[in-house]
């Protein structure tokens, strides 16, 4: 994979993911107490900070960049990959409009277009339902699974092959905030 189409996917994961990379900083107490490069992120990114510290734009669009440096300096390759599999598994159907993978899968815009459609439609249900009456598990399923094959059928066949090799095997987050499917059994 091109550096730079790495960068542009980590670069949005940087700000979930960079904590792994940064330890232990000076100065800790942030968050639960652990003071690392994630904490500081995440402090960075919220706009009060921002104000207070005079961020300008121009630093703010380096910060994801130097995370991600960071992660590339840290990871070896085979790490960054399968980084980059769960990142695309925990965003779903909406990575696919991300700019590094339209370009990977040759998506058009005329799908890009139908995709955005199926992801729109998709977050129109979840909120009906949330306004009718809270979380329905079962429903939240049935949803994303109308949208996930409202996007596969926008796909070509090839596409869809590309996509899996992009994703890899599922990954699942254990005591998160949901996992992404089931972990594949030991050979």
């Amino acid at each position: 994979m091109r550096v730079a189409a790495r960068v542009m996917v980590f670069a949005a994961l940087a700000s979930v993911v960079v904590g792994m990379a940064g330890g232990q900083q000076p100065g800790g107490g942030f968050g639960k107490g652990k003071g690392g490069a994630n904490d500081y992120f995440g402090l960075v990114n919220n706009g009060q900070v921002k104000a207070e510290l005079k961020i300008t734009d121009e630093q703010a669009a380096k910060l994801p960049a130097a995370a991600v440096k960071a992660l590339t300096e840290i990871l070896d390759s085979g790490q960054l990959k399968r980084l980059k599999q769960i990142y695309l598994q925990q965003k779903g159907n909406s990575a696919y409009l991300e700019k590094d993978v339209k370009t990977e899968l040759k998506i058009t815009d005329d799908q890009a277009a139908k995709i955005k459609t199926a992801l729109d439609t998709q977050a129109k249900e979840q909120a009906a339902m949330f306004e009718s009456g809270g979380f329905d598990p079962d429903r939240m399923q049935e949803i994303q699974k109308t949208a996930t094959a409202n996007v596969q059928a926008v796909l070509t066949p090839s596409q869809k092959t590309a996509w899996s090799k992009m994703v890899g095997e599922t990954f699942e987050m254990k005591g998160g905030k949901g996992g992404f499917g089931k972990k594949k059994k030991d050979a």
